[in-house]
């Protein structure tokens, strides 16, 4: 199985800041990481990339702006084992 961290998405979203429209993010997640790939984040629990950008929006991690592009929450605090 493909897996890693959900925070490699939080970092993805930080350096292309405002590029990716919600489309475009699952389709660059699968081209940089694999058409295969499954998340895990804290709890360890794995899920399809499909879900990775609902699970990011429903921690308040990434919001799409007004323009309809995905960038880090302003608010957004990653966890001290996850910096980077």
């Amino acid at each position: 199985m493909n897996t890693t961290h959900i925070h490699e998405v939080i970092f993805l979203v930080q350096d292309n800041d405002g590029v990716f429209t919600p489309e475009t993010l699952v389709d660059t997640i699968a081209e940089k990481m694999g058409a295969d790939i499954q998340f895990t984040s804290c709890s360890g629990v794995p899920f399809p990339k499909d879900e990775a950008l609902q699970f990011l929006l429903d921690r308040n991690k990434v919001i799409v702006n007004a323009t309809g592009n995905v960038e880090v929450h302003p608010s957004m605090k990653m966890c001290d084992s996850h910096l980077r």
